[in-house]
């Protein structure tokens, strides 16, 4: 069940990386992290009432205690991870800003370590496999090599920075209404990200004609990316441990690849074709050799917290 869910938000990201690149074409990142975020904001909170009519019927209130401060810790690490991010692909390319945002693979077993618990090495394995099938799959052989500039350290931050947010999440999600958990998170990336549109750079670029320009973009990166992929990242690391999590999310970068080619004609050269097939390996490896939850972790929550 875990897998699925996550692997449905690996589609929605993998596909999202163009529409990030064309939001930053019309507006400063931190409008459009804003933007997103009201967008995702709005919609979750429309949906809170059906989640406790249908998904957490008869349980505590949506916006407990636990929720609010959950999703506003989360909301803050994600708010600084998608800023870092949008920051580093105005001056990189997608496919690069992808690969390098998918080193949170190997960083979250390595953080999961400083934060006291203890992946198997076999998760390292999978982790670092994943990572060469993403690169092989980003870095195209027109791109053999590439530098880190400005853009590039950018998205190094970032990927630290979602790292550390798929442990907090697996940390303070379970136990949770996730969808008013998300519902708190995005809303916290709003209210981070709203005073620094007082910016001369973002006020230039905020205008009627940017907004509608970028108007089918941030629909897509908020409502489905925002609104969506991280309400079903929530719930589907309530059923998996983090390690496994984070490999079964890499599948964005192969699932985007496969994506161009198929709906828009891309052409995959033979040394993404391996990529692809090394990280299809990693996951399918993953799942197979069982980087299941050890003893203690709580991996399976039905109901929210009263």
């Amino acid at each position: 069940m875990g897998f699925c869910i996550l692997l449905v938000c690996a589609f929605i990201w993998g596909t999202a990386f163009v529409a990030q690149k064309t939001c930053a074409d019309h507006l400063g990142p931190f409008a459009i992290t804003c933007l997103r975020s009201v967008i995702a904001g709005l919609f979750l909170l429309a949906a809170v009432p059906f989640s406790r009519k249908f998904l957490y019927k008869g349980a505590g209130a949506s916006f407990s205690a636990r929720t609010v401060k959950g999703g506003a810790i989360c909301g803050i690490a994600l708010f600084l991870a998608q800023l870092t991010q949008q920051i580093g692909i105005v001056d990189t390319t997608s496919g690069i800003s992808a690969f390098l945002t998918a080193n949170y693979i190997i960083l979250v077993p390595i953080i999961a370590i400083f934060a006291g618990r203890k992946p198997p090495l076999r998760a390292f394995v999978w982790a670092l496999l994943a990572l060469a099938g993403t690169y092989f799959i980003c870095i195209g052989s027109a791109q053999t090599a590439f530098s880190l500039g400005r853009g590039e350290s950018w998205t190094l931050l970032c990927a630290v920075l979602f790292a550390s947010q798929i442990l907090l999440v697996d940390r303070y999600a379970p136990g949770t209404d996730v969808i008013a958990f998300s519902c708190v998170q995005q809303f916290t990336c709003m209210l981070a990200s709203a005073p620094f549109l007082a910016l001369a750079t973002e006020r230039a670029n905020i205008s009627a004609a940017n907004i509608s320009a970028a108007f089918g973009s941030l629909m897509y990166v908020g409502l489905v990316s925002s609104g969506i992929a991280y309400t079903l990242q929530n719930l589907g690391q309530t059923k998996c441990p983090p390690a496994l999590a984070s490999i079964v999310m890499s599948l964005e970068s192969a699932i985007g690849a496969l994506a161009g080619y198929f709906i828009l004609g891309d052409v995959l050269s033979a040394r993404q074709i391996a990529g692809c097939a090394i990280l299809f390996s990693a996951v399918v490896a993953s799942q197979v050799c069982g980087l299941k939850p050890q003893t203690g972790d709580k991996c399976e929550h039905d109901q929210p917290d009263e």
